[in-house]
């Protein structure tokens, strides 16, 4: 018998311990969302954006690009962390509601992404171009919460853009998968879902 005691002792703490509420991490997020995008997300967008263009003066047109491996690790990490720091957006202090909010968040983290592998591929072209549709995952955001941007473009409807949007992502990950560029950044089950509403239109 005390051995049976024992043992029912022993599996009521183990099942105590099953049922212990989770707590949630205690994230220290004490920026305004303001102050996130204006010192986090702002800047790194800022790398991608300022590492590829062209220069119009009196000579002519001039591209400029990165050139060197320490060059290319710059805009790679300015993604990187554009593409971390947009997830930032999608915590409970800081998302408006759950479902443009999120999604326009997951648009942009998910653009940085391919951001990310243009550089670690050195695809002038390609960060040139994820870098217009940073730009317009961004404006589009600011054009339906943000009263500080007047400069923010409206899509028709957020159906709209992300249907456009999840299109050119294919596109540009099927480009870079031709090229044979490496661990490629994958679209999750939503994205998919929107384009393969967009083809059977």
């Amino acid at each position: 018998m005390p051995i049976l005691r024992s043992l029912l002792l022993a599996c009521t703490i183990f099942l105590a311990s099953c049922t212990t509420t989770y707590e949630r991490p205690p994230f220290n997020s004490p920026l305004t969302t303001l102050e996130l995008m204006e010192w986090v997300l702002d800047p790194a967008a800022d790398g991608v954006w300022g590492a590829v263009g062209w220069i119009s003066n009196s000579e002519g047109d001039k591209e400029f690009f990165p050139k060197t491996q320490e060059e290319w690790d710059v805009v790679r990490n300015s993604a990187a962390t554009l593409m971390e720091a947009a997830n930032l957006l999608m915590l409970d202090n800081r998302a408006v509601d759950k479902k443009n909010w999120m999604q326009a968040a997951r648009r942009l983290s998910k653009n940085a992404e391919i951001a990310l592998a243009a550089a670690k591929a050195k695809d002038v072209k390609l960060v040139f171009d994820i870098g217009a549709e940073i730009y317009n995952a961004c404006s589009s955001c600011h054009y339906q919460y943000a009263n500080f941007d007047k400069k923010a473009q409206a899509w028709p409807n957020s159906t709209v853009f992300a249907e456009r949007s999840t299109t050119v992502q294919i596109a540009m990950l099927e480009g870079l998968k031709a090229k044979g560029a490496g661990s490629l950044p994958a679209l999750d089950h939503k994205d998919l879902q929107l384009m393969s509403q967009a083809l059977s239109r």
